[in-house]
């Protein structure tokens, strides 16, 4: 009796955990996916704000340094 109850119920439950298994390693294959998806559009982003940043300083540098010529200010 109990034989044949494992026998029916045993590859049944192989073929559950293998499933589970299965969708537990592509949930974190995705994870995974949509990690490096964050940190590659994450870190285009700083580039961006670092070159916008670059580009404001580099274009009002002589706006800045203009405002103290002649006013009696060291360098």
């Amino acid at each position: 009796m109990i034989s044949a109850l494992l026998a029916d119920l045993l590859p049944w439950a192989i073929g559950v955990f293998a499933t589970l298994g299965a969708l537990w390693g592509w949930g974190r294959s995705k994870k995974a996916e949509g990690r490096q998806e964050t940190y590659i559009e994450a870190k285009a982003r700083d580039h961006e704000k670092a070159t916008a940043i670059r580009d404001t300083v580099e274009r009002d540098l002589p706006d800045r340094v203009r405002e103290y010529d002649d006013a009696g200010y060291r360098d």
